[in-house]
């Protein structure tokens, strides 16, 4: 799947969420960096499960959510 310039545009809107949340997951700064980056990594590797028009910013969300207990 070709990612639309919006949902770029909505990947790097969400970078800030992803990494106060991974913050508050981890507790370190250096390893909430590492979660993000693994959640976009895989968010973008597998844009084509995401069903354009559902939540993005909840998708990015629980793959950060699983990143971080696996």
């Amino acid at each position: 799947m070709q990612a639309s310039p919006q949902l770029k545009s909505d990947l790097l809107a969400a970078i800030p969420s992803l990494r106060a949340f991974a913050v508050s997951l981890s507790g370190n700064p250096d390893r909430a960096d590492d979660l993000v980056q693994e959640t976009l990594v895989k968010a973008w590797s597998n844009l084509g499960s995401f069903v354009e028009g559902t939540n993005f910013p909840a998708w990015l969300f629980t793959i950060l959510r699983n990143v971080y207990y696996s």
